[in-house]
């Protein structure tokens, strides 16, 4: 019997030693989409704009994932908007990709470039459409991208849409006439 107990022991210190070098409370918070836990690892003296196990920033790692609440914690605590990752994608490339409308948004008022190319010259509009995102891509429209801009294939975000959902085409052109701009 004392031997278990010695062994349950035993495992429970490698168990806490494992913990101890896995990813950064940062990255796990990240993951999680726990913006409490993101804010509470910045107060901690975590680096808004360390690379992470995979070589993204937090931030874009919170935008390849989706993660909304994470991705305003970190940028409201400094994080590098302009960061790209190791293929050129930017945040803003990969909010649109995910529908983060209100990270879009939030990257626009902080002056990133609406039609900023990325990886075979798509915009933020591109990968919107390609992603069925249409809320986002309408979004997007309305604030001033481009329904034209041409990626290095030649095809225009209204190209995608209509070749993929002739409806969703119409949407777009309506967003255009109710441009904020």
């Amino acid at each position: 019997m004392n031997h278990s107990w010695r062994r349950c022991g035993a495992i429970v210190v490698l168990l806490s030693a494992l913990a101890g070098c896995g990813k950064p409370p940062i990255e796990e918070a990240v993951q999680k989409n726990d913006r409490k836990a993101v804010s509470d690892a910045l107060a901690q003296g975590a680096d808004v704009n360390a690379k992470g196990t995979k070589g993204d920033t937090p931030l874009l790692m919170a935008a390849k994932q989706g993660q909304s609440s994470s991705a305003q914690a970190l940028i409201e605590g400094g994080a590098d908007i302009r960061a790209r990752d190791a293929e050129g994608y930017s945040v803003l490339h990969h909010a649109a990709a995910t529908g983060m409308t209100g990270i879009c948004s939030l990257l626009l008022e902080r002056g990133i470039p609406i039609g900023e190319k990325g990886p075979r010259g798509v915009t933020a509009l591109h990968l919107a459409v390609a992603g069925a995102r249409q809320e986002t891509a309408k979004f997007l429209v309305r604030h001033g991208a481009s329904l034209d801009d041409k990626d290095d294939s030649g095809a225009s975000p209204l190209d995608i849409a209509t070749r993929n959902d002739p409806r969703f085409a119409g949407d777009l052109k309506l967003a255009a006439t109710l441009r904020s701009n």
